[in-house]
């Protein structure tokens, strides 16, 4: 990976997989059949399971290695999907199971374990993950197979993507970035140091944020990328202070942040400005490492994490949120909807089943079709905040709207709906709480 060209320096070292932030056991209590899972049909098998069968959920990502936090959160949002889906009866009367995938991660397994996945098993209708880690190898796979698939990378490679089967209500990495300069600098901060691990998922912000931060007035007084988990960083925090930053744009995985953030405050006389990160950063293992040595006071007020927008006061967030405790697997209910991004799985599920109604086809090939028209906010279409409503509506055979946690889902011609984005901060129990709305149009202005 080439180094970004400009003012400020960049310690660029070999890429790795983002070492995502939740450690909870849902993943041990969700069996990883992957390597046993398809979605092409054998031939003579039946397009549509009969009512009463089971339709299977791939959930694609790292179930094992470095990144399997990931997989830990794919798994909790599938299983609330599939709860509320059963729980109106089912898709065309069949009920949904998530079956995991493993990717570990990594590009080198996921093309392997993927391909075998989609190979060797029947009834898988639906796919969601897909990461940034994995989804330049993956999303091609799974499109070829013709099964739609709801999407949480951030790569912008796919802003544009001709994939048929693809679908994503979460924004690219550069939107991503694009918010963190425009809550910075609503927060009257105009000198921004960029602090970025090197990995795929980090490292596709930075865009967003260079052309944000100079679009809005402000400058940036560093750009530097950091490898992950190294002993010391001194050089590269030397380098940070000196160019006397007011806020500190970054994202890296708990260790690596403790260790940067912990010499930042020992070579700079006890004081570190404020930070501003992604809401994957809203878990408690960030949490602890951050207060370990910045202290509470700090992290509760001075770091701002920034992501996906989700109304908590939606139906639709109500419906998540119960079926997140609801679902027995789930162990950590509460960590899961710290993190926005995912709830665009439970989505996805919801949308795709009730396209599955709409279509009276469980054939990705069929149904796909359905997906926008499920969404659409045209004249006439009842809005509906759950499976169980657009189900009900869709018997009285009218045209619905489905308004899902992230709000409207207005997919354009590539089948991308990225919405608003929001700020929050940790509370001192590890609970986020709200601190700004920014809107999708803003973001969008800023990056032309």
């Amino acid at each position: 990976m080439k180094a970004r060209q400009g003012s400020g320096y960049r310690e660029v070292a070999p890429a790795r997989a983002r070492r995502r932030r939740i450690v909870a056991p849902i993943a041990a209590a969700l069996p990883i059949v992957g390597l046993g899972i398809g979605g092409a049909l054998p031939a003579g098998a039946s397009a549509r399971p009969h009512a009463g069968g089971t339709i299977n959920v791939g959930v694609i990502g790292p179930m094992t290695g470095p990144a399997a936090e990931i997989g830990t959160l794919m798994s909790a949002a599938c299983a609330s999907g599939i709860h509320v889906v059963n729980a109106a009866g089912g898709a065309l009367g069949n009920k949904l199971s998530c079956d995991l995938i493993d990717d570990t991660g990594d590009p080198a397994d996921a093309v392997p374990n993927v391909t075998r996945a989609l190979a060797t098993a029947s009834n898988l209708k639906m796919t969601v993950g897909l990461e940034s880690n994995t989804a330049a190898t993956t999303i091609p796979l799974v499109n070829n197979a013709q099964i739609p698939m709801f999407s949480t990378n951030g790569l912008v490679a796919f802003d544009k993507t001709t994939d048929r089967y693809f679908w994503r209500t979460t924004p690219a990495d550069n939107q991503n970035g694009a918010a963190f300069a425009v809550w910075a600098v609503k927060e009257g901060y105009k000198r921004a140091a960029m602090i970025f691990e090197n990995n795929i998922g980090d490292q596709g912000n930075e865009p967003g944020v260079v052309q944000g931060i100079d679009h809005l007035g402000g400058k940036i007084s560093i750009n530097v990328t950091i490898p992950g988990d190294a002993a010391s960083y001194s050089s590269v925090v030397e380098r940070v202070i000196a160019s006397h930053p007011q806020v500190l744009i970054a994202e890296a995985d708990p260790q690596s942040a403790a260790t940067f953030f912990s010499e930042y405050k020992q070579l700079n006389h006890g004081h570190v400005p404020p930070i501003v990160t992604g809401t994957d950063s809203l878990t408690p293992d960030y949490l602890s490492a951050m207060e370990k040595v910045l202290g509470k006071s700090y992290v509760t007020k001075d770091i701002s994490l920034v992501g996906s927008h989700i109304d908590p006061g939606s139906v639709a967030y109500r419906a998540y949120k119960a079926a997140l405790y609801a679902s027995p697997t789930v162990k950590n209910p509460a960590l899961v909807l710290g993190v926005g991004v995912i709830s665009s799985i439970y989505d996805g599920i919801v949308v795709m089943s009730l396209a599955m109604d709409m279509a009276h086809s469980t054939t990705g090939s069929v149904y796909n079709a359905d997906i926008e028209k499920v969404t659409s906010a045209s004249p006439g279409a009842v809005v509906v905040h759950t499976y169980a409503q657009g189900l009900a509506a869709l018997k009285r055979h009218k045209a619905i709207d489905y308004v899902g946690v992230e709000g409207q889902i207005t997919f354009d011609k590539y089948h991308n709906s990225p919405g608003n984005f929001s700020a929050s901060a940790f509370n001192a129990d590890g609970s986020p709480r709200s601190l700004g709305v920014i809107a999708g149009s803003e973001v969008q202005k800023l990056l032309g």
